[in-house]
C-alpha cells in the first residue's frame, strides 16, 4: 500500500476525461412525487397532503451512464425501454446529457421500468414499481451482444449494470465476456441477486454484502467468514477481483493474493435513503480501472465517491472536481487502510 497516495489518486483522476465506456443493463425511470402533508387521513392512519410537484430522473444503468458522462467519460449505452412516454423521455434525457443512446431498443411487449418515489415532507414514504421483470427474449439479447461486439474494440471498459429487470442474463453475459476477452477489454460487473453467479469471467465485480451473502449462502459473522465469502466468489466467478461494499463498515477488496479493507472514509454514515450513490461508486471504480488504476486505487476513489455523491441533491451528478475537493485530509484515511494475504 506504500504506493497509494494523494498524488497517485490525482494522477488517475486526470485520465478520466475522454475515456470510452460501454454501459449495458437495465434502464429505469425514477419519478419523484413531492407531497406536503397537512394532517392524518380520517380513513386510515396515513398522511393526507397536497401535491407539490414531481420530477423524472434516469435510474439503473441510465443513471450510471449519466454519472459517467458527468465524470468526463464518453459513454454509449445498450438497454431496452418500452414503447411509451417514459421510454421516449429517458432516451431524450440521456441524449441531452451527452450519452450515445443509439443502442437503446424499443420493446413493444414490455413497459419502461418506472419507479415512483412518494416523498412526504421531503422524506421517502413509499416506492411503487411498474415494470416487467422477466428476462428479455434471447433474440434481443443476441442483438445486444452483436452491437457490443462492434463497440468493444473501441472502448476502454464495459460495465454490466444489473438491476434484476431482465436485460442482463446468462446469454448476454457470456457473449460480452467472450468479446471483451478477445480484445483484452476490462469488464466491470454490478450484479444483483438473480444472476450473480452467472457473471463468470468478468474482470471485476462490485456488489454489496447482502448480494454476496445471497450468492454464496454464507453469513458474515466475523472477518474470517467474510474472507471465506470473498474467496468462494473469486473461485466461482474466476475474476481478477471483487469489491464488496459493507455500508457503515466501509468496503473490502478481494484479489488473488490480497484482501484490502477500507474503513468508511468519513466515519459511519447512512446511505440508505440516497438514490444514485451505488451507480456513482460503480462509475468511478470503472473509470479508474479503465484509466490504469490498480484495484486498490480504484476502490479508494470509489470509497471517496460514496459520501461525496451522498452530500448532493438527487438530481446533481458528481464531477472530477468534487472528487478532487474530497482529497482534503485524505492522508489520514490512507493510513487506516489495511491489507492481509488471502492465505495465512
Amino acid at each position: 500500500m506504500e504506493n497509494l497516495s494523494v498524488e497517485r489518486l490525482s494522477s488517475v483522476l486526470s485520465k478520466f476525461q475522454g475515456r470510452r465506456i460501454l454501459v449495458i443493463g437495465d434502464l429505469i425511470v425514477s419519478r419523484f412525487v413531492e407531497v406536503s402533508a397537512r394532517k392524518l387521513a380520517r380513513e386510515a392512519p396515513v398522511p393526507a397532503g397536497d401535491y407539490v410537484g414531481e420530477t423524472l430522473l434516469p435510474g439503473g444503468a441510465a443513471n450510471l451512464a449519466r454519472e459517467l458522462t458527468s465524470l468526463g467519460a464518453s459513454v454509449s449505452v445498450l438497454g431496452a425501454v418500452g414503447d411509451d412516454a417514459q421510454g421516449s423521455w429517458l432516451r431524450e434525457d440521456l441524449i441531452r446529457s451527452g450519452v450515445n443512446a443509439a443502442g437503446i431498443a424499443v420493446d413493444k411487449n414490455r413497459p419502461t421500468s418506472l419507479r415512483t418515489w412518494i416523498m412526504v415532507n421531503r422524506l421517502h414514504y413509499l416506492r411503487i414499481d411498474q415494470e416487467t421483470r422477466r428476462d428479455i427474449p434471447v433474440v434481443t439479447a443476441k442483438a445486444f451482444v452483436e452491437s457490443a461486439e462492434a463497440e468493444i474494440p473501441q472502448v476502454d471498459a464495459v460495465v454490466l449494470s444489473d438491476y434484476d429487470r431482465g436485460v442482463i442474463g446468462p446469454a448476454l453475459i457470456d457473449g460480452i465476456v467472450t468479446a471483451a476477452q478477445k480484445n483484452n477489454t476490462v469488464v466491470v460487473a454490478q450484479p444483483k441477486m438473480r444472476h450473480y453467479l452467472d457473471f463468470t469471467g468478468v474482470t471485476y465485480v462490485k456488489s454489496n454484502l447482502e448480494e454476496a451473502t445471497h450468492a454464496t449462502g454464507m453469513s458474515m459473522v466475523n472477518e474470517t467468514s467474510l474472507r471465506n465469502m470473498g474467496v468462494n466468489l473469486m473461485q466461482r466467478l474466476d475474476c481478477k477481483g471483487i469489491l464488496i461494499t459493507r455500508g457503515e463498515q466501509g468496503m473490502t477488496v478481494f484479489e488473488k493474493e490480497l484482501i484490502t479493507n477500507f474503513p468508511p472514509i468519513y466515519g459511519r454514515r447512512n446511505f440508505f435513503s440516497k438514490v444514485g450513490v451505488r451507480d456513482t461508486m460503480t462509475g468511478v471504480f470503472a473509470l479508474a480501472v479503465a484509466s490504469g488504476a490498480t484495484m486498490a486505487e480504484a476502490a479508494c476513489l470509489c470509497n471517496i465517491a460514496g459520501p461525496a455523491r451522498s452530500d448532493k441533491a438527487r438530481n446533481v451528478t458528481l464531477t472530477v472536481g468534487d472528487l478532487q475537493n474530497a482529497f482534503v485530509n485524505l492522508g489520514d484515511f490512507l493510513q487506516k487502510i489495511s491489507q492481509a494475504p488471502v492465505r495465512r
